[in-house]
Formats: C-alpha cells, sequence, structure tokens
C-alpha cells in the first residue's frame, strides 16, 4: 500500500475553482482499480494551500491513474491555478514500525 501527497498552493482569487477540480479528481479517483481512500485538506490560515492525500493498492494502480488521459487534463487546469507548483511524494506503509 502506498500513499501519495501532494501539496498545492492555489491562487488567492481561484480558491473554490480549483477545489471544485478537486472534487472532480477524487469522483474519477474512486473509479480507479487499486483506489482505496483520499482526503483533501486546507490550511486554516492560509486556505490557498492544500494538501490531498490519496492511499492506493500498488504504486503501479497511482502510475495509472496519474496517466489517465483525463486526470492530465484536469491537473493541467489545477496547474494553470497553482502559484508555487505541486509537490509529490509517494510513501509506502512502513510496517516495521507497527
Amino acid at each position: 500500500m502506498i500513499k501519495v501527497i501532494i501539496d498545492q498552493l492555489c491562487q488567492p482569487d481561484k480558491e473554490e475553482h480549483f477545489n471544485d477540480l478537486l472534487l472532480e479528481l477524487r469522483e474519477m479517483a474512486m473509479r480507479q482499480h487499486g483506489y482505496i481512500s483520499g482526503e483533501t485538506l486546507r490550511e486554516l490560515i492560509d486556505p490557498s494551500h492544500f494538501k490531498i492525500i490519496s492511499t492506493w493498492s500498488t504504486l503501479k494502480d497511482w502510475k495509472t491513474w496519474q496517466n489517465c488521459p483525463p486526470r492530465v487534463l484536469i491537473e493541467a487546469m489545477m496547474e494553470s491555478m497553482t502559484t508555487d507548483g505541486r509537490k509529490l511524494r509517494i510513501f509506502t506503509v512502513d510496517h516495521g514500525s507497527e
């Protein structure tokens, strides 16, 4: 199992449209093979700062979704609304530390 964590800073006047696109992506992801769960966090002090966390069965499942053409299109729209680009990190669950 992996967790994908994405940090994005949105332009201050674009937050609602940005959030709508995130919801659209989430609905699409829920129909993808290997998708387990996801959540979107928004910083209280700076509501233009979003953190998206999704859980996938395998890295392959995530990569398939990452390269899905409808996702790529929405991601490009979102990228045009960001101020600091997108920071994406992929983690695995460390069962040895439990």
